[in-house]
């Protein structure tokens, strides 16, 4: 008699993605420091292992090819993540892993194989060497690849998928569309335990009433919009953000200054940052773009340009100050985009000052200078630009609100004492007397 099996893919369902903070971008582990268990991950595959069923890893692993990791790295990873589940009391039984890609750099490894998913070849492979039954088993994936792989051998699909909202449009195009979509791992093994038992209802499509597959009654701009917010707070990388903190807590302890910059909506973010690091961080700040009559005058005597260099000279910018730079692309020359940031972000170099910056997409000349640099990942190239602005002020009040960065109370949490005190009925206004 054939078995049943739970087919897993590996990066974004048993661990997590390694953030790239150089290319703002996330990919495979490139070494085993990389490996990190998913929330979930472990317990959910030891319990398919206490349900006797196989539990086959089926994954697309181009990085060998790409010249990004060499075999032994990969190996050392696999063993890495096998080490970590057994740490856990979980197990996988079998690893099929697709190394080629069409446009592999590694001449043996350039295949337009029948193995890579969406095709199906990892699991029929699987199929054949351990005797399965596919229509009875299941496959948890959290890409358009795997559900199309897995409908393809006729394996139930499950999408652990619950903040991949830039994947929308691809399901919907392709006709990938899982016989289950969970939030966690939990609902995976509930799902599957209900199968094995015979009380699962049986699969249907899910309905849908909007353009969102992961979430159907959440269809609008609104919800996409907060649900990619939701992503990209998973993806920044927390590290920089940390640094920056320790940037400017060296700032302060040496009596340097702070200058922020931005252009457009950064403008405003500066200014207001200006206050927040002034008052509650404690840190003498200015924001260029504050001084208006100075800065429209350089403007119009010397060029847009230089304009922000030569308020930083005037300032007498030297190696105790620090520059912030707050901006969507971060400057770029070659594009002539916010090229008075660059020529400023250049002369702090020159001066030998601090530079921290939160940008958007690569980054651009801010994250090729910067001492520090938090780049907000790309979920949507439609939404780029208000994302990056709306972390921009998530990021800075998580810096001015640091344990290592907070001098003073802000005035709500100042009041917190009273906040549980009755507060005194409003007096009735009295009618005037007729």
């Amino acid at each position: 008699m054939k078995n049943s099996a739970v087919f897993l893919d590996r990066d974004g369902v048993i661990n997590r993605y390694a953030y790239n903070a150089e290319t703002g971008t996330v990919d495979s582990p490139a070494n085993p420091a990389e490996f990190q268990l998913l929330d979930g991950a472990a317990e959910a595959i030891a319990a398919f292992n206490r349900f006797g069923l196989p539990v086959i890893l089926v994954s697309n692993q181009p990085g060998i090819a790409k010249g990004k990791i060499t075999r032994e790295l990969f190996d050392a990873i696999d063993h890495e993540m096998r080490e970590q589940l057994a740490l856990a009391g979980a197990r996988i039984d079998a690893a099929y892993y697709c190394f080629h890609h069409p446009d592999a750099v590694v001449a043996d490894f350039r295949s337009d194989c029948d193995c890579r998913k969406p095709k199906p070849g990892l699991l029929l492979r699987a199929a054949r060497d351990r005797d399965l039954d596919l229509a009875c088993s299941f496959l948890i994936g959290d890409d358009v690849s795997d559900v199309l792989a897995g409908r393809s051998a006729g394996v139930s699909t499950i999408l652990l998928s619950p903040h991949r909202c830039s994947l929308c449009e691809e399901f919907s195009s392709r006709g990938a569309v899982p016989d289950k979509m969970i939030q966690s791992f939990a609902e995976a093994v509930a799902f599957v335990g209900e199968a094995l038992s015979g009380t699962r209802p049986a699969l249907s499509a899910p309905s849908r009433t909007g353009p969102c597959l992961l979430d159907p009654q959440g269809s609008t701009y609104t919800h996409q919009y907060l649900r990619e917010a939701t992503e990209i707070a998973a993806k920044i990388d927390a590290g920089q953000i940390e640094r920056a903190a320790e940037l400017l807590q060296a700032v302060r302890e040496r009596g340097g200054r702070l200058f922020l910059l931005g252009v457009g909506g950064g403008a405003g973010h500066a200014s207001h940052a200006a206050c927040d690091f002034r008052k509650i961080a404690g840190i003498e700040a200015y924001s260029v773009t504050d001084n208006v009559s100075e800065l429209t005058a350089r403007v119009n005597d010397e060029g847009w340009d230089t304009s922000y260099r030569n308020w930083l000279r005037a300032s007498r910018l030297g190696s105790n100050d620090m520059i912030f730079v707050f901006s969507v692309g971060g400057g770029d020359i070659e594009n002539n985009v916010s090229a008075n940031l660059v020529s400023a972000l250049l002369y702090a170099r020159e001066k030998g000052a601090s530079i921290a910056g939160i940008v958007g997409r690569n980054g651009g000349a801010t994250a090729q200078l910067a001492d520090v640099c938090i780049l907000v990942p790309v979920v949507n190239q439609k939404t780029i630009t208000p994302h990056t602005e709306s972390f921009q002020a998530l990021v800075w009040h998580l810096l001015v609100s640091h344990p290592a960065l907070k001098a003073a109370e802000m005035k709500w949490e100042s009041l917190r004492a009273n906040v549980s005190a009755p507060s005194q009925p409003v007096p009735a206004a009295t009618a005037p007397a007729r």
